[in-house]
């Protein structure tokens, strides 16, 4: 719901945290579709987003991972792909809830 609102004001909707503090890059459905497509869990997760339109800064302090994070225009996710990552909400945060934050 939010997302298409954003749309609808041309507001364009970021992912924060986009890898939720690494809590999927272990999970077998994003682990297969990284293995068919020769990247990480990592990088699959960043395609994702970026196929979804999201704007996404990942952050990390190690070189190797920066790299690999900008390097997601080699590949693109198939509609499949897609639904199966979707398919994984499961209404976890790695963060604050912003419905109930009071600040």
């Amino acid at each position: 719901e939010v997302i298409a609102a954003n749309a609808q004001h041309g507001i364009v909707t970021e992912a924060w945290s986009p890898l939720a503090q690494g809590a999927l890059l272990t999970d077998g459905t994003i682990v297969g579709i990284a293995e068919a497509h020769g990247v990480t869990s990592a990088q699959v997760i960043l395609r994702w987003h970026v196929q979804q339109g999201r704007v996404i800064i990942p952050k990390s302090v190690t070189e190797s991972r920066i790299i690999a994070n900008l390097d997601l225009f080699g590949f693109e996710l198939t509609s499949d792909e897609l639904a199966n990552i979707d398919a994984l909400e499961r209404d976890g945060r790695t963060g604050l809830n912003p419905d109930t934050f009071n600040g």
